[in-house]
């Protein structure tokens, strides 16, 4: 009887103890679910990956023809920004595989800032009706006309040129930046957006500062 009483009440405890297991593991295998569903993109992180990776590419091709060996007052400016741009490509192209997405966009459009948590503001339907009438479907992007003219194009000229193109690019990028950095559902993308926003905006204040400093101001007649 003893051993009987015995018997029973092992199996009762290896029960509980299988049962504690097993709900354990359930508990936990429900915990990396919703981890992998926290990791996964929205279409915002998604878009903006691909639109800003199209953007930065060309912004660090001007920035390459400004290093091309030829006399520049810009070589600073000009590595900064393709050094900089080019780690964050890195970043963005990275997310896009491991997300199985292609890292330019099936279409032109920038559709995928009205899928942000908010309703798009007057401010917002207005750049994407600016990016609509586009030629390259998104605002800031230099025209193939302008590449060469830049690529032509020598001294203080050249310069100049460079300094419009690339205030007019981050212009442009802004407010995908400033949208993807509240709108976006991973830390990681918003993070990138917030520090796309700040490095661009100080640049645009560094381009204006520089183009006012190298363009000639008229004098009023005597």
């Amino acid at each position: 009887m003893a051993i009987r009483t015995l018997s029973y009440i092992f199996a009762a405890v290896l029960a509980l103890v299988v049962g504690s297991a097993a709900g354990h593991q359930y508990r936990d295998l429900q915990d990396a679910r919703a981890n992998l569903r926290s990791l996964a993109p929205s279409a915002v992180d998604i878009g903006f990956s691909q639109a800003m990776y199209l953007h930065h590419r060309q912004a660090i091709a001007m920035a390459q023809l400004l290093l091309d060996g030829r006399p520049t007052g810009l070589t600073a400016q000009a590595r900064a920004i393709a050094a900089t741009q080019l780690v964050e490509l890195g970043e963005m192209q990275g997310w896009l595989r491991l997300w199985n997405q292609p890292v330019t966009p099936s279409n032109s459009n920038m559709s995928w800032m009205l899928l942000g948590t908010q309703a798009p503001n007057p401010s917002l339907n207005q750049y994407l009706l600016d990016c609509g009438r586009s030629p390259n479907g998104m605002l800031g992007m230099a025209s193939l006309e302008e590449l060469n003219a830049l690529r032509n194009s020598e001294g203080l000229a050249r310069d100049t040129l460079f300094l419009h193109l690339m205030l007019s690019h981050h212009q442009g990028g802004l407010p995908m930046a400033e949208f993807a950095a509240e709108q976006a559902s991973l830390p990681a993308v918003r993070a990138l957006a917030a520090r796309i926003t700040l490095d661009q905006a100080t640049e645009i204040q560094q381009f204006k500062i520089m183009l006012a400093a190298i363009t000639p101001q008229n004098t009023p007649a005597n």
